[in-house]
């Protein structure tokens, strides 16, 4: 059986040869109604594109690289999910590495993912600065970063508003009567600890509460963390409400209240950072921070697919707000 060409693809969407190629390699602006056409076309024929033939033309193949710091924490995995959906419109692959919040690993990553000749990477980076994993990167690789903004990073940027979101949470605990309220928060080095830990005491000094170090436990983002954290201020402080900076450490966090009877939020007023089904149907459901993970993974596919078009990478940032959802946990 004869393989199936784009000039089939293009007869059977009634479009020209050139504007399947657009499609699939997104190197024209293709109206949306049209763009459906032909992939409905493709898969209708069972259009394969051939890649090994692109990637001899090209020295580089339709795949993209993605680095993650932890694919169990259901944030990422959902942002990886948003970045496949744009990328396969576009007929790249994606290839997914996990580094466990290990530096060393993720300079291994990106190395690896270099030697296979990816068009561009998308990193959720562990690096406190982005000097540390400047040299593994070509100047020229289309980059874009996301979650946590390293310093000194040159690259394009998707991040939300973490310091105004958490200081609105804590505002609406202070809102409820309390003033002893907990902290347990991330990595140290990561800007998205950095920023919340700064909304927290944002909203502190906004209300002329004195900041207590000894209120805040410093975690590593992982569930045990949030377990361990919870238990060590229930023990050695008098808090009535806590706050919960990622979602895995808010499920190690309520895992301790629940297994010792703690009412929620009678006995502990309870916030926490980013929000999934999990947290509709916990009892009582709980009040969240919420991020817009598809705009966040959809956008960062399409400023690294306009990177490759254009043949060079830029710095671009993005920072989106987030939501606060309430729900029974809080007040």
């Amino acid at each position: 059986m004869a393989r199936v060409s784009i000039k089939d693809v293009a007869q059977e969407a009634n479009v020209s040869t050139a504007t399947v190629s657009h499609v699939l390699n997104g190197t024209r602006f293709v109206a949306e109604s049209t763009a459906k056409r032909v992939q409905q076309a493709m898969k209708h024929l069972g259009y394969t594109p051939n890649f090994a033939a692109k990637t001899l033309r090209s020295q580089k193949t339709s795949t993209i690289g993605l680095i993650v710091p932890d694919i169990g924490n259901h944030f990422f995995t959902s942002v990886v999910k948003e970045i496949e959906a744009v990328l396969g419109q576009h007929a790249y692959q994606l290839l997914v590495g996990n580094t466990d919040e290990s530096l060393e690993i993720e300079q291994k990553k990106i190395q690896a993912f270099i030697s296979q000749q990816v068009s561009g990477l998308i990193i959720a980076s562990s690096a406190e600065n982005y000097n540390e994993i400047s040299d593994d990167i070509p100047a020229d690789m289309p980059v874009v970063l996301i979650d946590r903004l390293p310093q000194n990073t040159p690259r394009s940027s998707i991040v939300v508003d973490n310091e105004k979101g958490v200081q609105e949470a804590v505002e609406q605990l202070i809102k409820s009567g309390h003033r002893e309220i907990g902290l347990i928060t991330g990595i140290d080095t990561l800007s998205t600890t950095k920023e919340r830990a700064a909304g927290y005491k944002a909203a502190l000094a906004h209300h002329q509460i004195p900041y207590n170090e000894a209120l805040v436990f410093n975690g590593d983002s992982k569930f045990e963390s949030g377990y361990m954290g919870c238990e060590h201020l229930l023990e050695t402080t008098a808090i009535t409400a806590l706050f919960v900076a990622n979602n895995l450490m808010s499920i190690g966090a309520m895992t301790y209240l629940k297994s010792f009877q703690y009412s929620i939020p009678h006995d502990i007023a309870f916030i926490g950072f980013d929000d999934y089904k999990w947290a509709e149907i916990t009892s009582p459901p709980l009040t969240v921070i919420k991020q817009p993970v598809e705009q966040i993974g959809t956008t960062a596919a399409q400023e690294l697919l306009e990177q490759i078009h254009a043949g060079q990478p830029r710095q671009k940032a993005f920072r989106f707000e987030t939501e606060l959802v309430c729900r029974a946990s809080h007040a």
